[in-house]
């Protein structure tokens, strides 16, 4: 759909609270933010405004009470037309890079992405009349640039997605399921090449390097092997390694970890800069891993539901790491 989306974090690393506007179709599941989801809410703007002229820059203005009562005030833009803005050609936002508790490995992709010029009027944002500022470029002024992004035409990939402990909302569960992609099998048609997925004019490409195994024909020893997700005409985003262990007659390990993270490519000089300076744009996705033990069937099961293969599994992250270097270079501030 289309409309208005407005995440408010209270203090860093609190639970993330999320307006929206009528006429949007959201999964609250698809969302972690920092410390997680806090307020899930369809909410009425008393202001929203995206102007983005390609002769005149971009607008952008919202106003509306929070769930505590609180007035927010939000007015940013530039004078910089379309046509004079060198835009970075495929970026992967850091957004995983903050969650404590990933329920997925989250690919967000903006196909065009940039920041705010210096030739609008100064960024207003408020809360209950008193002002808050945003991060800061080192030598800003000099660059011509605020800490302020703009995106189109994001894709977003959520891989693995694990199990929420969240109480279901009538809102979630009316939320449409997708189905999770066109499996391309290998030879013996029990082994998995690829996963693709197509929605909303985008592809996503899962690749296994050699293919993953039949569960159910595993012997003692492990499997391993190599995985990349392409994006569009991005091919390996990310990428890492998988293996495989079969425990016991009925219960298999697998873990995903990933080993390669974002290498950005074509990036206008100052992108270049920033994302080699602060290794966060580019090493956050190797904090990921996946673990899951598989419960294979039991053949001499008298029922169906006993019969079926059952999966639980997790998300973890292998290091401490929450963005501190990016919030290190902004000085964005930790309070509220």
């Amino acid at each position: 759909g289309h409309g208005m989306l407005v995440f408010l974090q209270r203090h860093e690393g609190e639970k993330t609270d999320v307006y929206f506007e009528r006429g949007l179709t959201l999964n609250p599941k698809l969302y972690a933010v920092g410390g997680g989801l806090g307020v899930w809410t369809e909410h009425t703007f008393q202001t929203i405004r995206l102007d983005i002229s390609e002769s005149e820059g971009i607008d952008a203005e919202v106003k509306f009470v929070d769930v505590d009562g609180r007035n927010i005030e939000v007015r940013v833009g530039d004078k910089t037309p379309l046509s004079k803005r060198q835009m970075a050609n495929g970026f992967l936002a850091p957004m995983g890079a903050a969650i404590d508790k990933p329920q997925s490995l989250p690919l967000v992709y903006m196909r065009q992405f940039d920041l705010l010029r210096r030739t609008g009027d100064e960024p207003v944002i408020l809360i209950d009349g008193h002002s808050v500022s945003t991060g800061r470029l080192p030598a800003e002024t000099m660059l011509g640039r605020r800490l302020i992004k703009v995106a189109k035409d994001l894709c977003m990939v959520s891989l693995n997605p694990s199990e929420i402990n969240q109480e279901e909302t009538e809102a979630s569960r009316a939320m449409p399921v997708h189905e999770p992609g066109t499996v391309k099998r290998g030879g013996d048609k029990h082994v998995v090449e690829a996963i693709t997925a197509d929605l909303h004019g985008h592809t996503s490409r899962l690749v296994f390097d050699p293919p993953f195994p039949d569960l159910m024909s595993l012997a003692g020893s492990d499997s391993v092997g190599t995985w990349s997700i392409d994006v569009d005409e991005t091919s390996s985003i990310v990428a890492g390694r998988w293996k495989t262990r079969r425990w016991e007659e009925n219960s298999v390990e697998i873990v995903v970890d990933v080993t390669t993270g974002w290498r950005p490519q074509g990036l206008p000089l100052l992108m270049k800069v920033v994302t080699t300076v602060v290794p966060v744009f580019r090493h956050w996705p190797k904090t990921y891993r996946w673990v899951a033990t598989v419960s294979l069937h039991d053949p001499s099961s008298a029922t169906t539901t006993q019969s079926l293969p059952t999966m639980k599994s997790r998300w973890e992250r292998t290091s401490s790491d929450r963005g501190e270097s990016y919030r290190a270079m902004s000085g964005a501030s930790k309070n509220e």
